[in-house]
């Protein structure tokens, strides 16, 4: 090979190397790619300080369930505690707005925090919780320092669904105040309970 042969093959190769763009992996021994962990592919749940799990959604399931964290170890799948929706055959109009609610609010990459209910193990597939989100604000757009919506609440207040068992809410103000939400849905006609669910 002529010098001049070689200066251009190392010139090619190390463009190839270097180029924007260039995929590089470590391999062992037997030259098998070694994959890295990287934060979003948790084998665990992670908890924050009120005992919530943090998860993103992958899939709506109207009117009540979301799974979450798609594909990796941590998927599981949850249904609202304590509310219940209607099928699409029984209230198509309440259920296409639960669809369109749902994908503007929670179809996004957004994290949600997932309550289990009370003795509930995470280690189940499925799992009935509370899900938080991150307050925004109206006007801004901008999230809110440490402020949450429930979920199962501003659907209920929407009268996208509706009481199933208040009891499976452990917390008695929780418990009162879903009865109020859902008292002023029905008496405002929302959703289900308006004259075309």
């Amino acid at each position: 090979m002529t010098p001049r042969c070689l200066c251009l093959l190392l010139a090619v190769t190390a463009a190839a190397l270097f180029a924007p763009g260039c995929v590089t992996y470590e391999v062992n021994d037997k030259g098998e790619r070694i994959e890295k962990k990287n934060e979003e592919d948790l084998d665990k749940l992670v908890f924050d300080a009120n005992g919530r799990f943090l998860a993103v959604a992958t899939r709506l399931s109207p009117p009540t369930t979301v799974v979450v964290n798609g594909g990796k170890p941590t998927e599981r799948e949850i249904r609202l505690l304590g509310v219940e929706g209607l099928p699409e055959n029984k209230a198509p109009n309440t259920y296409a707005r639960c669809q369109e609610w749902m994908a503007k609010f929670m179809s996004h990459g957004e994290t949600l925090y997932i309550r289990p209910q009370t003795g509930a193990s995470t280690e189940q597939r499925v799992i009935y919780g509370e899900i938080y989100m991150e307050a925004v604000d109206g006007k801004t757009g901008e999230a809110l320092v440490d402020r949450y919506v429930l979920v199962n609440m501003a659907m209920l207040s929407l009268g996208l669904v509706k009481i199933r068992d208040i009891q499976e809410f452990s917390n008695s103000a929780l418990q009162k105040r879903m009865r109020e939400v859902e008292d002023e849905a029905r008496r405002e006609k929302r959703g289900l309970w308006s004259e075309t669910p």
